[in-house]
């Protein structure tokens, strides 16, 4: 496969299915530079019935920072794609989160986030997770990549994860299965999209608490912001800040 970007196959993959509009605006922050003055990648939004917002994030961090939570290991770029549905509709959240590394290893975990408890939908789980398993499975254990256990990770991650969670180490060349596993949480997606029907306001706001409450913790825990403050700079940070909300 020929792709620019990990965020330009998923878009391509989920505008293939689903109708995506640009949402316009942010202009200013699709090529951004750097404090050095050099390319610095961009975000770009979208948005679909249903879908409150897609998100694009490729960052660019030319010859590479160093990652404190990677030894000091120097990252050259970051690639962010999520879809954020319109809660008005049970449906999670699906994105992955990558980090570039300059001696080819791409780390990355993807996962769907769920605003109500799946132990208190077994029919939802059973329906839509289940026949996932076989496929999570077969990822765990590519060839291509390396499952990272979860003593690696933190305590707040593990509170919220799904029983699809991947969180793995790879490298750049071997991208191809990267896009085989977004494709598959993708196909997963759209299948719950177009099932999805409306929920009442209860459950909607139940839905945006439980998010909110993960994403809240989530920044209290966050250890890229003072990277990305570092290369973008106060006034750059604060519009992808703004963008991202």
């Amino acid at each position: 496969m020929s792709h620019t970007s990990l965020t330009q196959f998923c878009f391509e993959t989920l505008a293939k299915e689903i109708k995506l509009e640009k949402v316009t605006g942010l202009e200013d922050i699709e090529k951004v530079k750097l404090l050095s003055g050099e390319d610095g990648g961009g975000i770009k939004l979208y948005k679909a019935d249903k879908i409150a917002k897609v998100s694009l994030v490729d960052f660019r961090y030319a010859s590479g920072v160093p990652i404190p939570h990677h030894d000091n290991e120097l990252s050259v770029g970051a690639e962010i794609f999520q879809i954020l549905p319109d809660f008005s509709y049970k449906l999670p959240i699906w994105g992955i989160n990558s980090v570039i590394f300059k001696d080819g290893r791409y780390n990355f975990d993807t996962d769907l986030s769920f605003g109500f408890d799946l132990v208190t939908d077994y029919a939802f789980t059973m329906k839509y997770l289940e026949p996932f398993d076989a496929l999570h499975k077969k990822f765990l254990t590519h060839k291509d990549f390396r499952a990272v256990p979860m003593s690696e990770t933190t305590t707040w991650v593990r509170t919220y994860i799904s029983p699809v969670f991947v969180i793995v180490e790879t490298r750049v060349e071997k991208m191809d299965a990267v896009f085989e596993l977004c494709a598959e949480f993708i196909k997963l997606w759209v299948r719950m999209y177009r099932e999805a029907e409306k929920v009442d306001d209860a459950f909607k706001e139940k839905q945006k608490q439980r998010i909110k409450c993960q994403y809240e913790g989530m920044r209290q825990t966050d250890r890229m912001g003072k990277i990305l403050l570092g290369v973008y700079g106060k006034d750059t940070f604060a519009k992808f800040f703004k963008a991202m909300a």
